[in-house]
């Protein structure tokens, strides 16, 4: 737990993370963040919204990654924030973000279910005490496929389950993006977990500042030995997606994806969705990827939950317009921030709906960081000091 005297993190470069014990200082107070490792129920969530009003300004990020921020606090509140939410005994993770499908293990159109593999590479990374040593923004992720897309994720570590003559292998690929990662070979099943530890520790090795993109093919063949199989996969073509909307993830099992605009909601809003969706009888949800919201239940629920939403302002197409702008917190929100993003944001999706028809990604960027989109976009706007 956060003492008084322990220091805040600084908000001038990317690469830093909050954490519900080491909040950020940023241009509305402290931020603080956490992330689920599996559902959580409809009343935790409400429960968490009346703690962002109790101690901080009411406002709830959803970041690209599925965690959840609160924003506006002081180092006081910050260390009540984090005693609240631990008493309510959440799956929340800790040490190195190994990262899977919200859907894994119920998805019907995966073809692997990572989770397996996720934890084994968690108990390697925790036996070698890896997360320590590591760049604090440092990543991996194992994308069994399936309906939820995890290619749009920074990931310095990624496994893609592949199906090649009735097996399951595993793309290794490291470096940024699914999209414009380094593509370095084949791994097996057994022997996938062992390869990520193996560069996990090289990267460890070589100091808190080296990330996944400092890997070449020789180094990383260097390091995974003949767990890397020279059998050579040419890249398949890669259609990222943020489904949203009603999805079938199983005989009788339903999920319904809602989005927040521009990733932040108040509080209020989100605890009233939530207890909505508990009178409907859904009883599980999830911070997902893209900014999203999942909820778990009947179809009935589900549909109802959507219809909720919309009214409520939820994204709940993927044709929204919203849906096509990658927005930062920006000014005031954010201290290094010189333009009011959401503001900006909010007119471009009015103004220019036509043309945000999703075949292309609108960044807003408070400053020269871009910390909402950080791979390359068509077109961005992007705030400076003058």
């Amino acid at each position: 737990m956060m003492a008084a005297a322990d220091p805040v993190q600084p908000f001038g470069r990317r690469g830093l993370c909050p954490a519900l014990s080491v909040p950020m200082r940023t241009g509305d107070g402290f931020l603080s963040r956490i992330a689920c490792e599996a559902d959580i129920a409809p009343r935790d969530m409400a429960a968490l919204c009346h703690f962002a009003e109790l101690h901080g300004n009411g406002l709830i990020d959803i970041t690209a990654r599925g965690s959840l921020q609160f924003r506006g606090l002081t180092p006081e509140s910050a260390r009540a924030l984090e005693k609240d939410v631990l008493a309510l005994d959440l799956p929340l993770r800790e040490g190195l973000a190994v990262e899977t499908s919200p859907l894994a293990g119920r998805d019907d159109a995966e073809i692997a279910d990572g989770r397996p593999l996720a934890a084994e590479i968690r108990k390697g990374a925790d036996r070698l005490i890896l997360h320590e040593k590591l760049a604090a923004k440092m990543s991996v992720v194992v994308d069994g496929g399936g309906h939820l897309s995890m290619g749009d994720l920074l990931a310095d570590i990624r496994l893609k389950a592949l199906s090649l003559d009735g097996r399951t292998f595993w793309r290794l690929l490291v470096g940024g993006p699914e999209s414009r990662a380094l593509n370095a070979g084949l791994v097996e099943t057994g022997a996938a977990a062992g390869a990520v530890v193996s560069l996990l520790a090289f990267l460890a090795g070589k100091g808190p500042l080296t990330r996944g993109r400092d890997l070449d093919h020789s180094t990383i063949k260097t390091v995974c030995g003949d767990r890397l199989l020279d059998r050579v996969i040419a890249d398949e073509a890669r259609v990222a997606s943020a489904p949203l909307g009603l999805m079938t993830t199983g005989k009788d099992c339903f999920a319904v994806a809602v989005a927040p605009a521009f990733g932040q909601i108040r509080a209020c809003d989100l605890s009233h969705l939530c207890e909505r969706a508990g009178t409907l009888g859904i009883k599980a949800l999830r911070p997902s990827p893209n900014h999203s919201l999942l909820f778990f239940g009947s179809s009935s629920a589900c549909n109802a939950l959507l219809e909720i939403a919309g009214e409520s302002g939820f994204i709940t197409t993927a044709g929204d317009a919203r849906s096509s702008i990658a927005v930062c917190p920006g000014a005031p929100g954010c201290a290094s921030a010189f333009l009011p993003t959401h503001e900006l944001a909010a007119f471009a999706s009015e103004e220019c709906a036509s043309l945000l028809d999703g075949s292309f990604t609108l960044h807003i960027s408070g400053c020269g960081k871009g910390c909402a989109h950080p791979a390359p976009s068509l077109l961005t706007f992007s705030g400076t000091a003058d």
